[in-house]
């Protein structure tokens, strides 16, 4: 079973990739393909911006949404997408900074390294594997949050979520 990461940055922990092969495995998935790791406030801006042209509401927490906000505001004035960008990063910034974090994704490396975040694509996955993958991982100790677009009546869903997302204590 291969872990295959598409993320712009491969960093994940040991115990993420002991529990991502060992639930591949027992599901018999050829991969498991890690579309998002840990990004800086910039890849943050990107990720988020992507999902609002893409008509994806993420239900983001107050942090993210004054982010999100500010973003809808300057696409309805017409502002080019680098500068929507630009002073989105300036808000992660300046919310990181009064201890507002808004995303788990967009954390410090030492934060990341004790918990990794990620987005699982699964797209990439057979369509009958998908809520046993689920289940299985909700059934690891290691996993402490889960959110997933898929409807199912064992957890909640965000149907705008473009990916599996864990979050997977180191």
């Amino acid at each position: 079973m291969e872990i295959k990461v598409t993320a712009s940055q491969n960093r994940l922990g040991a115990t993420t990739k002991r529990v991502l092969t060992e639930v591949g495995e027992s599901l018999g998935l050829e991969e498991v393909v890690v579309a998002s790791t840990i990004r800086t406030p910039e890849s943050q801006a990107r990720a988020m911006l992507n999902n609002i042209e893409n008509g994806r509401l993420i239900r983001y927490r107050w942090p993210g949404q004054q982010v999100t906000d500010l973003a809808r505001r300057l696409r309805g004035q017409r502002t080019p997408r680098e500068e929507i960008v630009k002073a989105m990063v300036a808000e992660i910034v300046k919310l990181s900074k009064s201890g507002n974090r808004v995303s788990k994704h967009c954390v410090s490396e030492e934060e990341y390294d004790k918990c990794n975040v990620i987005d699982i694509s699964f797209r990439t996955m057979p369509s009958d594997k998908v809520e046993s993958f689920i289940r299985a991982m909700l059934a690891r100790e290691e996993v402490v949050k889960v959110i997933q677009p898929i409807t199912s009546k064992i957890v909640g869903y965000d149907k705008a979520e473009p990916a599996l997302h864990f979050e997977i204590n180191q």
